[in-house]
C-alpha cells in the first residue's frame, strides 16, 4: 500500500505521464469535457472534493511553469482567485485567456482531466509542465 501523497491510482498515472509544456486540468463541476478527453472523475457531492483539495497534493508531486484561469475569474469569482493565487508556489507564471479558448485548451489539449465537485463559476485551473533543473 502507498503510504504518502497521492493515492488516486489514476491520478498517480497521469502525474507521471506529464511532460514539459503538456496540460492538466483540474476542473469545477460544471466544465464541460470533450467525451474524447481522459477524465478522472473525483466528485462526490456538490463542493466536494474542492479545487483545493486536488490542487494542493497535485503541485507536490508536479512541476508546474505556468498555470492558466479563465479570464471571466476575476470578474465572477475573485475570491476563489485570490485564494488560488495564494496556493500556487513562487515562481509559476500565471496567464488569463477567455473562458471560450479555456475550454478550447482543455478539449484538445490537455492530457487529462480531473473533475472535482467545486461549485464555484469559472474555478477551473489549468496546470502546464515544467521541469525540474
Amino acid at each position: 500500500m502507498k503510504k504518502s501523497g497521492i493515492l488516486n491510482k489514476e491520478i498517480c498515472n497521469l502525474i507521471g505521464s506529464m511532460g514539459h509544456t503538456d496540460l492538466l486540468v483540474i476542473s469545477d463541476s460544471g466544465l464541460p469535457i470533450a467525451s474524447d478527453r481522459y477524465r478522472i472523475d473525483v466528485s462526490i457531492v456538490g463542493g466536494k472534493p474542492g479545487v483545493f483539495d486536488v490542487l494542493d497534493p497535485v503541485l507536490e508531486e508536479l512541476e508546474v511553469e505556468k498555470v492558466i484561469f479563465s479570464e471571466e475569474m476575476k470578474t465572477v469569482s475573485p475570491k476563489c482567485l485570490e485564494d488560488t493565487l495564494k496556493h500556487l508556489l513562487e515562481g509559476i507564471e500565471v496567464e488569463f485567456v477567455p473562458h471560450v479558448r479555456f475550454k478550447e485548451l482543455t478539449n484538445t489539449q490537455s492530457k487529462g482531466v480531473i473533475r472535482t465537485g467545486e461549485q464555484i463559476p469559472y474555478s477551473s485551473i489549468i496546470l502546464v509542465g515544467g521541469v525540474t533543473y
